[in-house]
């Protein structure tokens, strides 16, 4: 057993591990839409807080051992620097401008009155249903689906970045048709 072999373990782990916080990030999102009552909105809150304790580790994880990986046989191609300027963009989507809405949230429900089994006040639900949660959070699952393709299909440069650019368009994209898919549903209840 060598040191890459060891450290491209490691790096995959990251991988599975930063996924495993995107996929948690989306039931979240997921059951924060459908939440009847402040309870409910509390306990996903919860459980989104507790998300932070593995995004940061796994994207640690994930850029030592590629740097290992990178200096001990892999080398530097125009793949590896699109993938750290998506982990970068993973990032600012997530902690920059994902973060500061969960936090958002998380003020009006602590300003609402009440607890338990009342009704979500519209104050919550209009902070849970901003679309732009919404997308950075689809935008995150493409964007990474776009990096492990580039790790693995190793385009040039050119190649490299127009994945990651589609990637963020469709992440896009799908956010704005689950947007309007919901809203054409709620209108037919």
């Amino acid at each position: 057993m060598s040191g890459y072999s060891i450290a491209l373990f490691l790096h995959l782990v990251g991988v599975l591990t930063l996924f495993a916080g995107i996929g948690l990030e989306q039931l979240v999102l997921r059951q924060l839409r459908t939440a009847r009552t402040v309870a409910q909105v509390r306990e996903w809150m919860g459980v989104m807080r507790s998300r932070r304790r593995i995004d940061g580790p796994a994207a640690l994880t994930i850029l030592v051992s590629g740097g290992y990986l990178v200096a001990r046989g892999a080398g530097y191609h125009a793949w590896v620097g699109a993938g750290l300027i998506g982990m970068v963009v993973l990032a600012i989507l997530g902690a920059g401008v994902g973060r500061p809405r969960y936090v958002a949230i998380g003020r009006a429900l602590g300003a609402a009155e009440g607890a338990g089994e009342r009704p979500v006040p519209s104050s919550v639900r209009e902070r849970i249903e901003d679309p732009v949660l919404r997308t950075t959070a689809a935008m995150r699952v493409a964007l990474g689906l776009g990096i492990v393709f580039d790790m693995t299909a190793k385009p040039g440069a050119v190649g490299a970045i127009v994945v990651l650019v589609l990637a963020l368009a469709l992440g896009a994209v799908a956010a704005v048709r689950g947007v309007g898919a919901r809203g054409a549903l709620a209108g037919n209840e």
